[in-house]
């Protein structure tokens, strides 16, 4: 379980902390291209995701895709609130008022948030589909390798 935590998680986390440090440097990120491929990468996380489990369970012929299930989608989310996170950061919108209990994730525009909700709704339904097939495709390959022997 550590295993799948670690290739889940790690990555996510790692990535989009390299997405921070690239954003604050103002003379990289002057047009946003950075911030434009942080957001094609949020996409296409749970894409990435699923592939790196589907063939971790394929190797070891599990026919079950349920904790990866959790992991990916854990993942996909919590890669989305990074970049919310960095977004904001990048905009200069967030105002941490620890002393009158502000909130980090309120953000001043509705588009942001917007887009930020479509990304996930994006993610949980491609984590959603992709751990479906990726289940029934296990399924099938392990009954006819059980019927072959």
């Amino acid at each position: 379980m550590f295993k799948l935590l670690s290739i889940n998680l790690l990555p996510v986390v790692i990535i989009h902390f390299l997405f921070f440090f690239l954003i604050q440097n103002t003379r990289l990120n002057d047009s946003g291209n950075i911030s434009f491929i942080q957001l094609l990468f949020e996409l296409f996380t749970p894409f990435l995701l699923l592939t790196m489990n589907y063939k971790i369970a394929a190797k070891k012929d599990k026919t079950y895709f349920i904790p990866n299930f959790f992991l990916i989608l854990i993942s996909s989310l919590l890669g989305v609130v990074i970049g919310f996170l960095n977004w904001g950061l990048d905009a200069g919108g967030y105002t941490l008022q620890n002393d009158l209990g502000g909130n980090i994730l309120q953000s001043p525009d509705a588009e942001t948030y917007g887009i930020v909700m479509l990304e996930a709704q994006i993610n949980v339904m491609v984590s959603i589909v992709g751990s479906l097939l990726c289940s029934i495709i296990l399924i099938v390959k392990n009954r006819k390798k059980r019927s072959l022997k």
